[in-house]
């Protein structure tokens, strides 16, 4: 849901996650009755609070999960040094992606992406351009924890502000304590061309923190709240 991804020195935010024939790898076989659950987080950058993201997962009676995710970063006490927004909707089915779009403004340059399931794998136009990415390739929301199969394979991943293909190998560092309560966690780390980052998820799969370092800045976005 966070960036955790570098291709330019800057201090933003991304997300997200895809897959279509290992589609159940990516976000686990968890099976659910229809509910709604909201997750609030706060951003630090340099352990300042910049920013806010709202992600909301609504799993629906005909087996569709819609994922909203909404964010807004601000980096500079006085005056505004970086600023970031995104505005992210998915649609799985079955552990698929069926549609996914988003809309970011990263500090003045704006991307539109959509992406859409087909046969040939997964077509997606950023910006008017098209392209294909891979069939199993997945989104950098992070919203669930990947599935243990995927430990210490290379995946190809599809950035979700920019529409840029990226790969990182997904390993599994083990289970960890979180926070002043020591909650049980388990932490994932993805590491590749372009790709650094921190995961930790809850004993429900859910993603309670993510972090990476970026141009020499500290990123971290914890989860503050979880809204039913």
């Amino acid at each position: 849901m966070v960036r955790g991804h570098q291709d330019r020195p800057r201090q933003g935010v991304r997300r997200w996650w895809f897959a279509v024939a290992s589609a159940a790898l990516c976000l686990g076989t968890q099976a659910r009755a229809a509910e709604v659950e909201t997750r609030d987080f706060t951003v630090y950058v340099d352990s300042k609070k910049a920013g806010d993201v709202h992600m909301t997962i609504n799993h629906q009676d005909d087996g569709v999960t819609a994922v909203s995710c909404d964010t807004d970063v601000r980096v500079g006490a006085i005056f505004t040094v970086y600023r970031y927004s995104y505005r992210g909707r998915e649609q799985w089915k079955d552990g698929a992606l069926q549609r996914f779009e988003s809309k970011s403004n990263d500090n003045g340059k704006q991307y539109t992406v959509t992406a859409v399931a087909a046969a040939d794998g997964l077509n997606v136009r950023v910006n008017n351009v098209e392209h294909t990415a891979a069939a199993d390739a997945c989104l950098t929301s992070y919203w669930s924890q990947p599935d243990a199969k995927l430990a210490n394979q290379t995946i190809p991943i599809l950035d979700a502000d920019t529409g840029r293909d990226l790969q990182a190998k997904v390993q599994f560092v083990g289970p960890e304590k979180y926070g002043a309560e020591g909650q049980a966690v388990q932490h994932v780390r993805l590491t590749g061309k372009g790709v650094a980052v921190d995961l930790l998820y809850d004993d429900a799969k859910r993603l309670v923190r993510q972090e990476w370092v970026e141009d020499g800045h500290r990123t971290v976005v914890d989860l503050s709240r979880v809204r039913r």
